[in-house]
């Protein structure tokens, strides 16, 4: 039996412990905050997408892959171990044989209750039936690796065990208690911390007061030196001078990486992609304002058509082929340039961390400290919006867990 310190009681720290305690180890957990999983409550909007019925190591990406394609392949190489050794399946196993019903939408799964606490309290339950205790308030000052394994402090306390497991989450909401506290200890200790930056948020830019509060279909591309990288489909939503809304979010791990390096980004909605404009721009006896509004917001249509000094009440009579064609490329690409990004207050997740190279994907140890273990956000890994976090938190986890 070995004495396990876990730093952190979020959905990493919280598996690792079941696990380990389930190996017959003594863990304990020393939290931040006066609960455990307090972020846990506000994922998904407080429904808790946990996992995804499609689980890749391309769905991943990291400080290290926003450099080049030979990165890109480490990452996505170094998460599917992850996930060969404990993939969503199996996580999906675990929840239920804790008696947790679940539901699926479109490959996302969710608590059968839709709402997070289901989720959160499902592993709280476990862990106060397993008896492993935990430490609240507990505000890390130093880690300390001696003969006997490692000492950990606060300003009142310290604690001696055999190994380590820091789950301690990333920059990430800090009202939640994220605020990445341990990358100074773990540089410390030997290891190389990527800079932390926020993703899975709203991106800046510059558009008409008009547009606030609207929420269009589209398809929507990055674009990075005039080059389109990836595009997603789905709703983009004007906010306080912000694009925002999932396909945003997703967009934003290839954007700010790239904004911070000094890149122009640009991101371009499609209205036009599976509409009937085409259909309605050829009925005789309407307007191009009548025509265009069957298909896309009213208020898009009147800011892009204005931006262009064109008529909105143009007969459709009076229009050939070729000025057809322009309306359809103007609304086909919608142009706005990402001048910034939200904070880690509005952030989902954090991109930067322990750098990937230096663990053990099988057993998520060290590669610089024998004994210290990771798992979750930590980790400079981050996964799409879909549950993608959540699972990489219960994979890494339950590998530190049980090698631990």
């Amino acid at each position: 039996m070995s004495n396990i310190i876990i730093i952190g009681g979020g959905v990493a720290g919280m598996i690792a412990a079941i696990t380990a305690a389930n190996k017959g180890n003594k863990v304990t957990i020393l939290e931040k905050n006066n609960e455990l999983g307090k972020k846990i409550l506000i994922t998904g909007n407080g429904r808790c997408n946990f996992t995804n019925e499609y689980m890749k190591g391309d769905c991943y990406s990291s400080s290290l892959s926003c450099d080049d394609e030979t990165n890109t392949n480490i990452t996505q190489e170094f998460a599917d171990v992850v996930f060969d050794r404990f993939s969503n399946k199996d996580f999906i196993k675990v929840l239920s044989d804790l008696g947790m019903s679940y539901y699926v939408r479109e490959g996302y799964y969710y608590p059968k209750t839709d709402e997070a606490r289901t989720f959160r309290d499902t592993l709280v339950s476990e862990v106060n039936r397993l008896g492993i205790e935990v430490v609240y308030n507990f505000n890390l000052r130093s880690i300390d690796r001696n003969e006997d394994g490692f000492t950990l402090s606060n300003k009142e306390q310290e604690y001696q065990c055999d190994k380590v497991i820091i789950a301690a989450g990333g920059n990430a909401a800090p009202k939640t208690g994220s605020s990445g506290d341990c990358y100074y200890y773990l540089e410390k200790l030997g290891h190389n911390i990527f800079k932390a930056k926020p993703v899975l948020t709203n991106l800046k830019a510059d558009y008409p007061d008009d547009l606030q509060g609207v929420n269009a279909l589209a398809n929507i591309s990055i674009r990075i030196n005039n080059t389109t990288h990836n595009t997603e489909k789905g709703f983009i939503k004007y906010y306080k001078g912000m694009l925002s809304g999932i396909p945003i979010y997703q967009l934003s791990m290839d954007a700010i990486p790239a904004i911070e390096q000094g890149n122009k980004v640009e991101i371009v909605a499609d209205f036009v992609t599976d509409s009937n404009i085409e259909i309605a721009l050829k009925l005789q006896g309407t307007t191009l304002r009548e025509a265009l509004y069957k298909s896309i917001n009213p208020k898009i249509v009147d800011v892009v058509l204005k931006g262009n000094n064109i008529d909105p009440d143009t007969s459709i009579d009076n229009m050939n082929s070729s000025d057809q064609e322009h309306i359809i490329e103007l609304f086909s690409n919608v142009n706005y340039e990402i001048i910034g990004f939200s904070g880690f207050e509005n952030a989902q997740a954090t991109l930067g961390g322990v750098d990937i190279r230096e663990i053990n994907p099988q057993t998520m140890e060290s590669k610089i400290c024998k004994g210290l273990y990771f798992a979750g956000e930590i980790i400079d890994i981050v996964g799409r919006c879909g549950g993608y976090n959540i699972q990489w938190a219960a994979s890494t986890g339950t590998i530190a867990g049980i090698n631990v």
